[in-house]
């Protein structure tokens, strides 16, 4: 495909995402505020099962299709409560999502790639749920009932202890992500988590949607196999760290690095000329720091297989923009790759309190 029509299928694609995004808009406009909270409950509730299912390992076929069964369930009872509200355009996007999921079940044996297309989906209905939240102020939050939080109340009266929230169950969850990916790769790893209990409430789904893509580049393309590893001079695991840590009153900075192989340059490069983003005679290999910046293009890939490719580290993009921070990629060949995401954001109390215990 030529340069030209590249550009020309981006401006639609950005077009029908701007349609969308008004057409959601003038849609909530009618929709009354309590209803809209408690839509956005249910919704919060339901991520994050679609997220508990999504790190569920299921390698066998039969335990896919249960999965893939779940998914679609789950996305049904979105869609269910998106109608009733009623809001038509993410209505329409759940129902693209069971579409996905249903031609995931028909289609061959599962594999790595079985349910790219629909996590796409997924990826698009959770950005537009952000944003009705970030317009609205309807917090994209699972409400608990009063009379499950009294108990825990009582029980640490006098206690200094941080208040349970969805940080640690995130934490958990990219532990468990990090072994399926090491297995399915044949690979092994070992993954630091540092602050994430940290991480404010409102904050864990969009979190969790960017380090589940970045652990699964890290472990896919940057971490090697054990025998090159160690053909290299290096432990034969694989480390990955991720850090959340306070910088000032009102930010906050997200760091996630490997110990990998490090970014390719000239292949980075040869992918974009070959998709028609730059040009033959670029310059762009000669500095691998401008060159990395590119891996953030939707569609721009360096697998041997790039069809259905290049769109997690879009997702991680996207996910920085609606939290309005800003993401930096550092990397040397053969040593490390280290992403750090600044937000404008705080740690949660629990921060706070702990640091006034040190």
């Amino acid at each position: 495909m030529s340069a030209d029509a590249l550009e020309q299928e981006r401006l639609q694609r950005e077009v029908l995402q701007l349609r969308d995004d008004q057409a959601l808009l003038i849609e909530l406009l009618a929709i009354d505020q309590a209803r809209l909270r408690r839509f956005m409950a249910v919704a919060a509730r339901t991520l994050s099962r679609v997220r508990a299912q999504l790190v569920r390992r299921a390698r066998e076929p039969a335990l896919f299709a249960r999965k893939i069964a779940r998914l679609r369930m789950l996305y049904r009872q979105l869609m269910r409560e998106a109608a009733a509200l009623p809001l038509p355009t993410l209505t329409q996007q759940f129902a693209a999502t069971v579409e996905a999921l249903e031609a995931t079940a028909d289609g061959p044996p599962a594999s790595g790639d079985a349910l790219l297309p629909a996590l796409v989906r997924i990826d698009e209905g959770f950005l537009a749920l952000t944003t009705v939240a970030e317009r609205t102020g309807a917090p994209l939050v699972a409400q608990r009932c009063a009379h499950r939080r009294a108990p825990r109340r009582r029980a640490r009266a006098g206690s200094s202890a941080p208040a349970a929230s969805a940080a640690p169950q995130l934490a958990v969850a990219l532990q468990q992500l990090a072994g399926r990916l090491a297995d399915e790769q044949g690979k092994r790893v070992d993954l630091a988590v540092t602050g994430l209990e940290h991480v404010p409430e409102d904050c864990a789904g969009p979190f969790y949607d960017m380090l589940s893509q970045l652990l699964r580049n890290a472990v896919e393309f940057g971490i090697e196999v054990p025998a090159q590893r160690t053909a290299a001079g290096k432990s034969a695991q694989g480390r990955l760290r991720i850090e959340f840590r306070q910088r000032d009153a009102a930010h906050s900075e997200l760091i996630f690095q490997d110990d990998g192989q490090g970014l390719n340059a000239r292949g980075i490069v040869d992918a974009a000329i070959a998709s028609g983003l730059i040009a033959e005679d670029t310059t762009l290999a000669q500095d691998p720091r401008q060159a990395s910046s590119l891996i953030f293009h939707p569609g721009l890939s360096t697998a041997a297989d790039g069809t259905g490719r290049g769109l997690g580290l879009r997702i991680v993009r996207d996910n920085v923009k609606r939290l309005r921070g800003e993401i930096q990629v550092a990397t040397k060949r053969g040593q490390f790759t280290r992403f750090r995401i600044k937000l404008p954001i705080a740690a949660s109390a629990a921060h706070d309190r702990s640091a006034a215990r040190a």
